[in-house]
């Protein structure tokens, strides 16, 4: 979902001389952008245009508040008023629990995150699957965590049968699911033989085989094998699983 298909935020706007400010209450926070206007000859606009100098934004809890005041979440500079509005939409969507309805606010702006490598990712595509996720380790070093994965606010939820891991997104370089695993196999291994599917092959059992003969006809499974000299030979080792 792009923000531009997003559902409209129901600002309030008011105008007071040199400061535009743009309100969005609710019963659970209020969220504020404010736009500084630049005054002068030399920045006035054509036709009555107005020059914004730059434009704040604050998030503010009203659930848990600080001395009867509005308790600041997060706050921020943007470049235009576009761009203060999909922050403000997309920390809305990791501060509040979905089920107070304000999705269809921020859409999957609320699943994306900056990356170790400075990539923006949107993990959307990515959630309930099992995923492998390299995190880089604060003595220098990387580790690689399985799991499926799932969001908790601003951390990941990486579950492996009882266990979670909890990972912060910006120590991530790296993240690949099954079906990814699956399609960079495609390009390396025969594509005539490859289903497409975890390691299994459509073909006969032969001598030299590690597989197993698949649950369907005319299939070999690999799971669990060691790395196949039949079917496997061009495959890299981090596809081997």
């Amino acid at each position: 979902m792009t923000a531009e298909a997003l559902e409209p935020v129901p600002w309030i706007y008011s105008d007071t001389p040199g400061i535009l400010m743009w309100t969005w209450l609710t019963e659970h926070f209020i969220a504020k952008i404010t736009g500084a206007e630049v005054h002068g000859s030399d920045h006035e606009g054509t036709a009555g245009q107005r020059t914004i100098r730059s434009y704040s934004w604050e998030l503010a809890d009203l659930m848990r508040t600080h001395q009867d005041m509005p308790r600041v979440l997060i706050e921020g500079m943007a470049a235009s008023f576009e761009d203060a509005d999909a922050l403000i939409r997309e920390h809305v969507g990791k501060c509040y629990d979905v089920r107070l309805g304000y999705g269809r606010f921020a859409g999957t702006l609320a699943n994306t995150f900056i990356l170790a490598t400075g990539e923006t990712l949107d993990t959307t595509p990515l959630l309930g699957t099992r995923c492998t996720i390299t995190v880089l380790l604060p003595g220098g070093g990387s580790q690689q965590v399985q799991g499926d994965l799932s969001l908790e606010h601003y951390k990941w939820r990486v579950r492996d049968g009882d266990q979670i891991l909890e990972i912060t997104p910006e120590h991530v370089s790296s993240v690949v699911n099954k079906s990814e695993a699956a399609s960079r196999a495609a390009k390396v291994v025969h594509l005539d033989t490859y289903s497409g599917i975890a390691r299994i092959y459509r073909d006969e059992r032969k001598t030299g085989c590690t597989g197993t003969p698949g649950f369907m006809v005319g299939t070999v499974d690999h799971a669990g094998a060691p790395r196949c000299p039949v079917h496997e030979v061009s495959l890299p080792d981090d596809l081997i699983r």
